[in-house]
């Protein structure tokens, strides 16, 4: 009974203290968030001996605020004593002298710090990144320099210089840091480019990294990855020329598939530099059909080919049915079931928008959707197209149908958001404004950036232009008008554009009817 009595005076005891405790610390802090500066500094003098390590800097800041400098040196020296020497409270103490522009007592504790490092890399990094908190860049720089040497490693800390150079606008040394930690990083080189990116801000410097990476890429022959970088930085300034000619490099020094250079040639073609691709993509051609990409490469050559074609000023009929035959070589070359369904998607595309056969273009198609083994991602893309091309053929309950099925299909996907704005755009064609101002404040929110700037772009266009408080026939009809663009009904879409304007002087559309007679005319043209 008395061990039990005992056990339980030193539970209750130590409760009682570790809430006195507490309670303290509950009331210092209420002191300070009052203002009353002096008396929390009392608590916090005491809690500090008490349990320094939750206590200390918030005991600290506030004798730095209080002016008591002689009293927050006593602590901090005493507690260095007590820590056996951590070199965080010289760091504290040398600060604690620079507020007092005591600068050479600061420096002789920061040296110190610097002097008396152990080779250990946390410890190390740990003491600079106490120097950037105090604001003392050049010896957190002094540090990371000094664990170089101490740890033997001249490759530690690059990164964090590199952040470091950062903080001292000082772009050069960044970079060779960032260019020096390369190598190490060879396998996750996106760390080395988002570092790169964020310092990155005029042609001046991308030139200087451009410099630096040809002159390692000349003394570092057997390290890729500053041609591998060198690829990164062409991208970013859209030189696809460059980053090409580097890829090939790198294709043929790692003796790869022509993987890197299929991602070049589709990023120049997105972009509507259409030589690089092409020459791109006929390079992965060129290497042969035992490389895993070269019936894609092949598909995509024509593709390329094609948008290089249309939209060049002066194609004929004649090139187009010549790239009709090459699709058609194509298919009948390459039995694979996804390529071949694939091409005959394009092959559809060029018939129902460039050589306006539209029926081709369905007949191609309705095969495809109706296959029950077509596959999933071939299968919405040909529906989408379908739902196109039945618009075109003035049926558009056709369209309206298979734009719907891709949008359930694909919920929460980028080909299901587009089959909503199709349908959005259709309504709109319909003159059912309100329903189409619906979808597109859905669509507004998208995560597709192109999506859903074309449904901003269409809202906007619609609430600018519709008149609430009567029939808008000027709205009708210019919907109309713009449908019958898209049919390629073109004579009547610029017939209604005029009654619109004969009719309707004055009219809010006036801008929009010159655009999108513009939009005829060219197409006009683009047909003769």
């Amino acid at each position: 009974m008395k061990k039990i009595l005992c056990i339980l005076f030193l539970f209750v005891s130590a409760s009682s203290f570790a809430q006195d405790g507490d309670y303290d610390a509950f009331l210092a802090r209420q002191f300070l968030q009052n203002g009353e500066y002096e008396k929390a500094a009392e608590y916090f003098e005491d809690l500090v001996k008490i349990n320094p390590d939750e206590y200390y800097q918030e005991y600290l800041k506030l004798l730095i605020q209080l002016k008591q400098f002689e009293k927050a040196e006593k602590t901090v020296k005493t507690l260095y004593k007590q820590s056996d020497e951590n070199p965080m409270y010289l760091l504290d103490l040398g600060n604690l002298y620079s507020i007092q522009d005591k600068d050479a007592d600061a420096e002789k504790q920061f040296n110190k710090t610097i002097k008396e490092l152990k080779p250990d890399r946390y410890n190390i990094n740990e003491v600079a990144q106490k120097f950037i908190e105090i604001n003392q860049i050049d010896f957190a720089q002094k540090t990371y320099l000094k664990g170089k040497d101490i740890l033997k490693d001249k490759g530690a800390f690059n990164l964090e210089m590199a952040n470091l150079y950062l903080l001292k606008n000082d772009f050069n040394s960044m970079m060779q840091a960032y260019l020096d930690e390369a190598p190490y990083k060879e396998n996750e080189l996106s760390v080395i480019e988002s570092g790169l990116q964020k310092a990155l801000k005029d042609e001046k410097q991308k030139d200087a990294l451009e410099k630096e990476l040809l002159k390692r890429t000349q003394a570092n022959k057997s390290q890729y990855v500053y041609q591998d970088l060198l690829v990164w930085l062409y991208m970013q300034r859209n030189d696809f020329d460059g980053a090409l000619l580097q890829a090939k490099s790198l294709d043929v020094l790692r003796n790869e598939d022509g993987e890197n250079v299929m991602r070049i040639a589709k990023s120049a073609a997105e972009q509507k530099d259409y030589d690089v691709a092409i020459n791109g993509y006929q390079y992965v051609v060129n290497k042969g059909a035992k490389f895993r990409n070269f019936v894609d490469a092949n598909l995509e050559l024509i593709n390329v080919k094609r948008d290089k074609l249309v939209n060049s000023p002066n194609y004929t009929n004649a090139d187009l049915i010549s790239l009709k035959q090459t699709y058609q070589n194509f298919i009948n070359d390459y039995k694979n079931e996804y390529t071949a369904t694939n091409a005959t998607i394009e092959l559809a595309q060029l018939e129902a928008l460039y050589i306006h056969e539209i029926d081709t273009a369905i007949s191609l198609l309705t095969p495809i959707v109706e296959n029950t083994r077509t596959y999933k991602d071939l299968l919405a893309k040909s529906k989408l197209y379908l739902g196109d091309y039945y618009l075109i053929a003035d049926q558009p309950w056709e369209s309206i149908l298979l734009y719907t099925q891709v949008e359930k299909e694909q919920k929460g996907n980028p080909i299901g958001e587009d089959a909503k704005f199709r349908n959005a755009k259709l309504a709109y064609y319909k003159g059912d404004f309100e329903w189409s101002q619906t979808q597109l404040k859905i669509l507004k929110a998208s995560t597709s950036e192109l999506i859903s700037n074309d449904a901003i772009d269409l809202s906007v266009f619609i609430l600018d232009n519709l008149n609430t408080d009567s029939i808008d026939f000027p709205m009708l009809k210019f919907a109309k008008a713009d449908l019958l663009r898209y049919q390629n009904k073109l004579d009547e879409a610029e017939h209604t554009l005029n009654e619109i304007a004969k009719n309707y002087v004055g009219s809010s559309l006036d801008d929009d009817i010159l655009f999108l007679k513009y939009k005829i005319e060219k197409r006009q043209t683009a047909l003769r």
